[in-house]
């Protein structure tokens, strides 16, 4: 009997290492991460509603890789992935692969923070699909002559991002904001660097960055997690383990990228005669150092959308803002791992009546507004913390309704921060108390110097200009890309 009871033990003992070195907890439902021993990291996501499998690779890198002689080559990279490899030798071949996997959408992009490649099969094609990102991701051709035309694509996209006023203000919002290394904020790159590209230069990005320990693979639709975690093992479990590329690469910017409250304006072509939008932007807090301080920022954020809260409200019911109702103020942040900001605004009707003085009592106005989102009564208060979370949780459930909705949601923690963050936050905001929204108000809008801007119709702003000269507006214009 006790021999029995052993063995039984024994077995017991034996499966729950074999089921714990294989498959890690990850606290949401139906999503299950395994851990490779070469470090590529994979997350399951079991739905079978219907007969595909979205299946997606991606590596930390991006702009915040970047240094400032190969700004731009991760997007390169990107795009060679698409041009051939050890097994689908031309670009045709890989169309042609992709089409016989019946996939009916695909794409990779390149953002700050990480690169990603995606797309959807039918169920029967799992095997081919995984197979494919392996040959894609681990053996890119980089062809000379595909190579060069390449770059002319790049840099037609370079040449465009020149004439969107959306990239014009979103470059200069980062230069500002991350001075230190403004190309961290852009992976789209620079002109000059992507002409003189070379091969030798993407390779060496492949040897330091697109390596198993600093990837992960996103499995979900009508599968087993188990099955996929075999599968994976097979076709990936050979990819050589590198060097931590982030070992010695941890870089925190300023808190305080300027040194007084600056004020600018935009002529914006999309904006009508009859509004504008000012922008208030303030230096945010980073995941990767200041992580408690992204819980309470994000309580904050869900606050200030409230439109029957203080803060859209006390902004509304200043008749000197001309604010339409609560629906045209924001308070905005996206986690991120280093570039952390935070965004307020409004837009305004009337911008030819004294739209420069407006704004800089908008910016002056900010703190109080903000300051005073929760009601002093305690427990009002708690019962407003409450129904916050509520929102959160209830996006949170929202984001778990498909596999693709539910990975592409991991992935972007995983690249913002790590899993465990995206694991434990609910845990984590819930954690959050009034006290510590009122330590990160104050840390983050008293004493910070913030950057203003006035977005306003090329029109008016011709009929005003003398006002925002004046008032110490500085114009932000095309030439501020180059």
């Amino acid at each position: 009997m006790i021999k029995i009871l052993k063995k039984i033990l024994l077995i017991f003992i034996f499966t729950s290492f074999v089921f714990s070195a294989f498959s890690e907890s990850t606290k949401i439902e139906n999503l299950s991460k395994f851990t490779l021993k070469n470090g590529l990291e994979l997350y399951v996501a079991e739905n079978h509603t219907v007969p595909l499998v979205y299946i997606e690779i991606a590596v930390r890198g991006g702009g915040i890789a970047q240094k400032k002689e190969n700004a731009g080559l991760f997007h390169l990279y990107e795009h060679m992935m698409f041009k051939g490899n050890s097994k689908y030798k031309t670009q045709e071949e890989i169309q042609n692969a992709i089409t016989n996997l019946g996939v009916t959408t695909w794409n990779g992009t390149t953002g700050t923070e990480y690169v990603n490649y995606f797309f959807t099969v039918p169920k029967a094609k799992l095997a081919e699909g995984l197979e494919f990102w392996n040959y894609a991701i681990r053996t890119p051709k980089m062809d000379e002559r595909e190579f060069e035309a390449e770059k002319k694509v790049v840099l037609s996209e370079i040449q465009g991002d020149k004439n969107e006023q959306s990239k014009i203000l979103y470059k200069f919002i980062t230069e500002k904001m991350f001075p230190e290394e403004p190309w961290a904020g852009n992976p789209g790159g620079t002109a000059d660097i992507v002409e003189n590209a070379t091969i030798k230069q993407l390779k060496a990005i492949q040897k330091e960055y697109y390596i198993p320990n600093n990837a992960a693979l996103f499995v979900g639709g009508d599968v087993n997690p188990d099955e996929v975690f075999e599968l994976v093992k097979r076709i990936y479990g050979n990819w050589k383990k590198g060097k931590n590329p982030w070992k010695n690469n941890v870089k925190e910017y300023s808190k305080s990228p300027l040194s007084k409250t600056e004020y600018y304006v935009m002529p914006y072509e999309k904006l009508s005669e009859n509004m504008a939008q000012i922008q208030v932007i303030f230096r945010g807090p980073d995941a990767e150092f200041d992580r408690e301080d992204t819980y309470a920022i994000d309580m904050l954020t869900l606050a200030a959308s409230n439109p029957d809260g203080y803060f859209a409200k006390s902004l509304v019911q200043n008749e000197n803002f001309a604010i339409p109702d609560s629906d045209y103020c924001f308070l905005n942040y996206v986690t991120s791992r280093r570039l952390g900001e935070i965004k307020v605004g409004a837009v305004m009707l009337a911008p030819d009546q004294f739209l420069p003085e407006r704004a800089k009592e908008f910016e002056e106005e900010i703190y109080n507004s903000v300051s005073g989102i929760f009601p002093e009564d305690e427990e009002l208060s708690e019962k407003y913390m409450k129904s916050i979370e509520r929102l959160l949780y209830n996006n949170h459930v929202y984001e778990q309704e498909t596999a693709q909705g539910l990975l592409s949601t991991t992935r972007f923690w995983w690249g913002c921060a790590d899993s465990d963050y995206y694991f434990d936050y609910m845990k984590n905001v819930s954690e959050v108390t009034k006290n510590d929204i009122e330590r990160i108000i104050s840390k983050y809008f008293a004493d910070r110097k913030s950057l203003v801007i006035v977005l306003v119709n090329p029109s008016v702003y011709e009929r005003t200009k003398d006002d925002y000269i004046q008032n110490g507006y500085v114009e932000i214009n095309r030439s501020e890309m180059e």
